[in-house]
C-alpha cells in the first residue's frame, strides 16, 4: 500500500515527507513509532504499516485524532475562508480549525488564524486550503484508520522491542521556535532514550549537534529561500 502516493495531511516545519524516500531508511518493521510525529512525513510514506504516534502539543493530537476518525465527508463539509475571515469563523470543530490553519501558511509550527501573504498573493493556490487539498485528505483517510495516536511526551513512547522508530526531535539548535522546543528538552535524557530503543532507530537533527554520534546526510530544502544541513544517527 505504501506505494500509493499520500500527500501530508497538513504542513508542519520541519516535516519529512519530502526527504524520506531520497535520505532516510526504510522501516524493517511491521510498526513504526514517531515520538515526536508532527506532521509524521515518514510515517506517511509507509501507510500500512502499523503507526504510533506520540506528541506533546494537544493541538498537533487534537488534529491527528480528528483525522484518524472522521469520515471523508466531515473533510469535505469544512468551507473555504472567505475574504477578511479567520479560522475561527468556520463553523466547525477546533481541530477542523486548527487543520486548515496549518494550510494558511507554508510549513509553520502553530496553525495562523488568517491566511499569510504568501496564500493571498495566489501563487500555487492548490498548495492552500481549497478544493484541492480538501479533496486530497477526504480520498486518503483510509490509509491511516488503524493508526494511533497518544498526546505524551516521547519519555511515554516506551515498549515496541521490534519497531522503527523514526526519532525527528525539534533540532537542539534551530528548534526554539517550536511552541514545545528545544528549550523544553534534555539532550542528555534524549540521548539516552534514543540508545536504549530496541529494533531499528532513526534519528534525526541538524549539523553541529553533538548529543549523539551523528553522521552528514544531506542538504535539504527548507523553505524556497533556506536550506538545512541535516545529519543522522542509526543504531544499524
Amino acid at each position: 500500500m505504501h506505494q500509493e502516493q499520500i500527500r501530508p495531511f497538513f504542513l508542519f516545519y520541519g516535516g519529512k515527507w519530502r526527504d524520506t524516500p531520497k535520505h532516510y531508511p526504510e522501516p524493517i518493521y511491521d510498526t513504526i513509532i514517531e515520538p515526536f510525529a508532527g506532521s509524521a512525513g515518514y510515517s506517511l510514506r509507509y501507510p500500512d504499516r502499523k503507526v504510533k504516534l506520540y506528541d506533546i502539543d494537544p493541538i498537533i493530537c487534537g488534529i491527528w485524532d480528528f483525522l484518524i476518525k472522521a469520515k471523508s465527508a466531515d473533510i469535505l463539509a469544512i468551507p473555504d475562508l472567505l475574504e477578511g475571515e479567520s479560522i475561527e469563523d468556520l463553523k466547525v470543530c477546533d481541530e477542523a480549525r486548527n487543520l486548515v490553519g496549518f494550510w494558511l501558511n507554508k510549513g509553520t509550527t502553530s496553525p495562523r488564524k488568517n491566511p499569510s501573504a504568501w496564500m493571498r498573493s495566489g501563487i500555487r493556490p492548490g498548495s492552500f486550503w481549497g478544493d484541492r487539498v480538501r479533496n486530497t485528505i477526504a480520498t486518503q483517510l483510509r490509509y491511516i484508520r488503524h493508526w494511533k495516536i497518544y498526546n505524551r511526551t516521547y519519555l511515554n513512547s516506551y515498549g515496541f522491542n521490534k519497531a522503527t522508530w523514526f526519532i525527528d526531535p525539534p533540532y537542539k539548535i534551530a528548534g526554539s521556535h517550536y511552541k514545545y522546543g528545544s528549550k523544553l528538552i534534555d539532550y542528555d535524557q534524549l540521548s539516552k532514550f534514543c540508545l536504549d530503543r530496541k529494533g531499528q532507530v532513526i534519528v534525526c537533527e541538524n549539523k553541529g549537534a553533538n548529543w549523539l554520534p551523528f553522521k552528514d546526510l544531506a542538504e535539504v530544502k527548507t523553505t524556497r529561500q533556506n536550506r538545512s544541513s541535516e545529519v543522522i544517527w542509526t543504531n544499524e
